[in-house]
C-alpha cells in the first residue's frame, strides 16, 4: 500500500482555474453548467532544467484548496525538493497542495484521490521505472496500467519524466536499462498526451500541442 503524507505547500498564482464553467442560454438566461475536458501533459528535460517549477507553476493555478491540487511523488526525496522549491516561490496561501508519496502502485493512487481534486501532478515518472525495476516489478504491466488510468483519468494530469538520453552516457548496466526503459515509456506517455514540452535552461519548448 502507498504511504501517503500531506504537507503544506503555497499558492504564489492569483489566476484560478476550474474544470467546469457557467454558460447562459440567450434564451432563458438559465444556467448551463459544462465541464472541460480533462488533459495529459508530459513535461520533459534534463537535470534542473526548472520540469517541476514549470508544472507546479500551472498545477497551482487549479482550484482553490489543496484536495483540488495534488503531488504524487514518487520517493521521499522527490517530497523534500517538492517542498524546497515551492518555498523559494512567491506565496500568498498555505497548504495549497494534497501531497501522496507513491513509489510504485501510482495506478491504485489515482483509483483514490480526493472527489474534489482537479489536476494531478506525477514528480517524477522516471523515478518510479527505477523503483520497479529494483523491485523486479512486472514493468510492462504496470507501464500499460499506467497508460490506461491516465487515458481515463477525470483530473488533468501532468507527468515529469528525465529526458536521460541527453545526458552523460551511463557506464553500468542498471543506468543504462532505466535510461533505455525510460526513453521508451516517455514516447508512449507523449503519443497519447494532449501536450509535451521540453523544458531548456527554464524555457518552456512545445514539442505537441500548446504550452501550460
Amino acid at each position: 500500500m502507498p504511504t501517503i503524507e500531506i504537507k503544506n505547500m503555497h499558492l504564489y498564482n492569483n489566476q484560478v482555474k476550474l474544470k467546469s464553467k457557467t454558460l447562459y442560454s440567450s434564451a432563458s438566461d438559465q444556467k448551463i453548467e459544462t465541464k472541460r475536458k480533462s488533459k495529459i501533459s508530459l513535461i520533459l528535460g534534463g537535470c534542473k532544467s526548472g520540469k517541476s517549477s514549470y508544472a507546479y507553476d500551472y498545477a497551482l493555478s487549479f482550484g482553490y484548496d489543496s484536495t483540488q491540487r495534488i503531488v504524487i511523488a514518487t520517493s521521499k526525496s522527490r517530497i523534500d525538493e517538492i517542498i524546497l522549491k515551492s518555498d523559494s516561490l512567491h506565496t500568498t496561501k498555505e497548504e495549497n497542495f494534497t501531497i501522496i508519496e507513491d513509489n510504485s502502485n501510482i495506478e491504485s493512487t489515482l483509483d483514490n484521490l480526493p472527489s474534489s481534486s482537479q489536476i494531478v501532478v506525477i514528480d517524477n515518472i522516471t523515478v518510479w521505472l527505477s523503483n520497479l525495476l529494483q523491485s523486479n516489478s512486472d514493468i510492462e504491466a504496470k507501464q500499460q496500467s499506467f497508460l490506461d488510468k491516465i487515458s481515463n483519468a477525470k483530473e488533468d494530469v501532468i507527468i515529469i519524466s528525465n529526458m536521460m538520453g541527453l545526458g552523460i552516457d551511463p557506464k553500468n548496466n542498471e543506468e543504462q536499462e532505466i535510461r533505455n526503459i525510460s526513453g521508451v515509456f516517455n514516447q508512449k506517455l507523449a503519443k497519447i498526451a494532449d501536450n509535451v514540452i521540453l523544458m531548456v535552461a527554464g524555457i518552456p519548448m512545445k514539442v505537441k500541442g500548446e504550452l501550460l
